[in-house]
C-alpha cells in the first residue's frame, strides 16, 4: 500500500522541471510545535503578569512599611518631647520663688504650651500668621464628608481624603488637625496627634503629623481632647508633603449644637 504524501512540482520559466515529495507526518510535526509554541508564549505571559502584580504589591507594602517607620520615629520625638516638658515642669515647681513676689507669675512671662496645646494672646495669633495666604485647595488632594461628633466628652472628626489625580497614582504625605477655640477665657490651640505647635498653630515638625498614602480614597478619624473648660469653634485641616512643603489648609467651623465645645 502506498504511503499518503504530497508531492510539490517547482517550475522556473527556464530550466528543468524539479519535484519534491513530502510526507503527511511533517504537516503533523509542525502543528504540535506551533501548538507548543503558543503555550510556551501564554505561559510565560501569565508568569509575567503574575510577577508584575506581586512587584506592584511589594511597592506597595514597601511604602506603607515607610509611612508607619517614620510616624514610630515621630511618636518617639513626641514622648522625647513629653519627657523634656515633664522635666522642665518639675524643675520650675521645685524652683523657689523670689523673695516679695511668692506666688506672683512675672508679668512678661510667656505663655504655657504643652504638647496637646497652646495658650497665646491674640495679638500674638495675629502677627504669627503673616501677610502671605496659605493654600486652601489643592490638584491632587481633597477632603470629603467630613462629620464631627462627640465621644466620651471628645471631639471627633472622620473624614476622607480623595486622590484627585486622573492617573490615581498614589499621593502621599502628612496631616494634622488643628482645633481653635477658648479656654478660660483665653486663645487656644490644640492638635491631633497631640504634638508642640507653633505660635501660628502650625506643626513644629511636619513629619509629626499622621502619615498617609492615597490610592483613590482613604477613611480617616481623629479625636481631639474636649474637656469641659474648651470651647473650640474651627478646625484646620494642614496637609504636608512628604517633602514637607505646606499643600493645603482646609477650614472647617465647628459646629455640634452643644455647649463648651463648639457652635
Amino acid at each position: 500500500m502506498a504511503k499518503r504524501g504530497f508531492d510539490v512540482v517547482m517550475v522556473r520559466r527556464s530550466g528543468p522541471v524539479s519535484s519534491f515529495s513530502l510526507r503527511g507526518g511533517f504537516f503533523y510535526l509542525l502543528t504540535v510545535l506551533l501548538a507548543v509554541l503558543t503555550a510556551g508564549l501564554g505561559l510565560c505571559g501569565w508568569v509575567v503578569y503574575q510577577q508584575h502584580g506581586l512587584v506592584m504589591a511589594m511597592v506597595d507594602e514597601s511604602r506603607m512599611l515607610s509611612l508607619r517607620a517614620e510616624r514610630l520615629e515621630a511618636l518617639l520625638q513626641e514622648q522625647e518631647t513629653r519627657e523634656i516638658l515633664a522635666q522642665q515642669a518639675a524643675e520650675e515647681r521645685a524652683t523657689p520663688p523670689e523673695k516679695g513676689k511668692r506666688g506672683v507669675a512675672p508679668a512678661s512671662a510667656a505663655p504655657v504650651e504643652t504638647v496637646h496645646g497652646t495658650s497665646e494672646t491674640a495679638a500674638d495669633l495675629e502677627h504669627d500668621r503673616g501677610d502671605q495666604p496659605e493654600p486652601t485647595t489643592s490638584d491632587y488632594i481633597a477632603l470629603r464628608n467630613i462629620e464631627q461628633k462627640l465621644e466620651g466628652g471628645d471631639l471627633v472628626v472622620n473624614f476622607d481624603m480623595v486622590n484627585e489625580r486622573e492617573s490615581k497614582e498614589p499621593v502621599s504625605g502628612y496631616i494634622t488637625l488643628v482645633a481653635r477655640g477658648v479656654r478660660n477665657g483665653k486663645p487656644w490651640i490644640e492638635a491631633w496627634p497631640p504634638m508642640r505647635l507653633t505660635n501660628q498653630g502650625r506643626p513644629q515638625s511636619f513629619r509629626r503629623g499622621t502619615p498617609f498614602s492615597v490610592q483613590r480614597y482613604r477613611h480617616v478619624r481623629a479625636r481631639v481632647a474636649a474637656i469641659g473648660d474648651k470651647q473650640f469653634n474651627q478646625l484646620e485641616f494642614v496637609i504636608y508633603s512628604r517633602q514637607g512643603e505646606l499643600v493645603m489648609v482646609h477650614h472647617q467651623p465647628v459646629n455640634l449644637g452643644r455647649a463648651g465645645v463648639g457652635n
